[in-house]
């Protein structure tokens, strides 16, 4: 009915994993050469960032959510949503393609017997969704449930959208059979209750990515580089140093104080 397509080194970016659902449809493209043999009829993209959409053209026709579309569409949109000029290029093996239709929240696809319901989880990005599979899995994307927790370092990013974003994830999955997490990047997570408990962790991460955030700024000191959301800026140091920054300063700009009690 549907398989997991598991991207090199656990989808690690720059890779992503992908579900392929009946015989005819894929979601997300960043599964590396594993794909090349595939045709789908129709591709459907959690959101528009590069290891996501990297082959798109194996599929007939590409459908998102008409916040993304854009940015899967043109360079110029994509460099804007990135935020450093023509160094996004860095970013860019694959070749921009045509978004042929759009969904929205709620519409519900089937793929030769197999259901696939849109929820529109905005927060990672403007136009970010996840999909629920016959009402027994859901695929997650960018909310990945890694150890490094929520990444929100392009300008379309938005960290109170991503907060509550995973509080509907967390209602939907106790309102439902769901006992399969596929995230985009690390491990499954199966069984309903180690789903729920590991959205609750990936939440919290928020909220003390927050407090410290805010504490060293309070004490005068500059929390990028400080450890608080990447350990050790990786290489080149400018481009994570830049996402850095911009995740910093979406936690000095919002009051996350409703989610966060103390």
């Amino acid at each position: 009915m549907y398989r997991i397509i598991e991207a090199p080194n656990s989808g690690k970016y720059p890779y992503s994993h992908s579900l392929f659902v009946g015989k005819s449809c894929i979601i997300d493209t960043g599964a590396g050469e594993r794909l090349a043999s595939l045709k789908p009829d129709y591709v459907l993209n959690t959101h528009w960032h590069e290891d996501h959409i990297a082959m798109n053209g194996i599929g007939k026709k590409v459908l998102a959510h008409h916040l993304d579309a854009e940015a899967i569409e043109s360079y110029e949109e994509f460099r804007r949503r990135y935020g450093m000029g023509d160094l996004v290029k860095l970013f860019i093996n694959f070749e921009f393609g045509r978004v042929d239709d759009v969904f929205e929240d709620g519409d519900e696809f089937e793929f030769d017997g197999v259901s696939v319901e849109v929820l529109h989880t905005p927060g990672h990005s403007a136009g970010h969704c996840c999909f629920i599979i016959n009402n027994e899995a859901i695929f997650l994307g960018d909310v990945d449930l890694t150890s490094f927790g929520p990444w929100y370092g392009c300008m379309d990013c938005d960290l109170r959208d991503f907060v509550s974003s995973v509080k509907r994830l967390i209602k939907e999955v106790e309102s439902r059979e769901i006992n399969l997490a596929i995230p985009s990047h690390g491990n499954l997570v199966y069984g309903k209750e180690n789903i729920i408990r590991a959205l609750h962790v990936y939440l919290e991460s928020f909220c003390e990515r927050d407090r410290k955030i805010k504490e060293l700024a309070g004490s005068g000191i500059d929390p990028v580089g400080k450890g608080v959301i990447y350990r050790k800026i990786p290489e080149p140091k400018e481009i994570y140093l830049h996402f850095e920054k911009i995740m910093v300063e979406k936690h000095l700009t919002t009051s996350l104080d409703e989610f966060c009690q103390v």
